[in-house]
């Protein structure tokens, strides 16, 4: 009888942990997306914390890094890591050894496991997702939820700022111009209705009411879809279906090729990210100078409405 007991208590034991470890699992698999690889779960990184092929980046202000952050985060300023001033427009994705330069100071290799989190519903730690994929960084994943899940969750937080060994990064790729695009193939695709110009910015900058550079406005035949709306209160991405239905609204996916934009191509990396690992479009590219470059350009056409 006790040994009936034993085996029953142990394969109780055994369903429950699995079951556990399938809701894991299934928290972000269960959305539907296209390709969910790239976006991990607290779960999975808690228990990944003391896997010395992970390197942890939090991309959060400083001051709120020093406060308390995942056990074993470095911290890096995305606006200094993954943005430089080039050629007069702020914002621009900076040549590859200056995050080669950056990466080597918390020790990442080519082959390290690299997860990116912010405090905002993965918007920055899509710019770094974003600027590695450029180059050719071949594993690197977002936290759903951020910090701020991780911290709702009651997980470890820690004060303590890792020990660096200082790497030799170097990239091993060359460029990916599949996925960044310039002003003049923005200009080339307004009367091109296979290519689509996504706007993430808010519907006041978008109509040229909230203006944040020398113009307001929009690029004529562009549509607005506010990055914000591609995540739930929580900060965690939406399903596949919600996403589908928000973009394909909005006439996003009607086009042969997307181009994405904001003020400074941060708003527009998480929308990027949203259109295509989250729901498989093909040909999705960043417009890097965004807004900065385009409104403050009198030579380029903008509506307003």
């Amino acid at each position: 009888m006790k040994t009936l007991l034993t085996l029953i208590t142990l394969t109780s034991l055994i369903f429950i942990s699995c079951a556990e470890s399938e809701r894991n699992l299934t928290e972000i698999d269960g959305r539907g997306y296209s390709n969910p690889s790239r976006l991990v779960s607290t779960e999975w990184l808690e228990s990944e914390i003391d896997n010395e092929e992970i390197i942890i980046i939090d991309v959060r202000k400083k001051e709120d890094y020093d406060k308390g952050h995942i056990p074993g985060a470095f911290h890096m300023t995305p606006g200094e890591v993954f943005q430089q001033e080039i050629n007069g427009v702020k914002g621009m994705l900076p040549q590859s050894s200056h995050i080669e330069k950056n990466l080597s100071l918390i020790g990442a290799k080519t082959d390290s496991t690299i997860v990116l989190y912010d405090g905002n519903s993965n918007l920055w730690a899509s710019r770094g997702l974003w600027a590695l994929q450029v180059y050719g960084h071949k594993n690197t994943k977002l936290l759903d939820g951020a910090w701020s899940k991780w911290g709702k969750e009651g997980r470890e937080v820690s004060t303590s700022i890792p020990k660096a060994n200082v790497s030799n990064y170097k990239f091993e790729s060359s460029l990916d111009s599949s996925i960044i695009a310039g002003f003049d193939e923005i200009l080339e695709s307004i009367e091109d209705p296979t290519k689509i110009v996504c706007d993430t910015r808010s519907p006041e900058e978008y109509a040229g009411k909230d203006v944040r550079a020398d113009r307001g406005g929009h690029i004529p035949n562009s549509k607005n879809v506010n990055w914000v709306m591609g995540v739930n209160e929580e900060g965690e991405f939406k399903s596949a279906s919600e996403l589908k239905q928000l973009y394909e609204g909005a006439g996003i996916t009607d086009g042969e090729t997307i181009y994405t934009l904001c003020q400074t191509a941060v708003r527009a990396t998480h929308t990027w990210f949203i259109l295509t690992d989250l729901l498989g479009e093909e040909s999705v590219k960043v417009y890097d100078g965004s807004w900065t470059e385009w409104g403050n350009d009198p030579s380029l056409p903008i509506e307003t409405r």
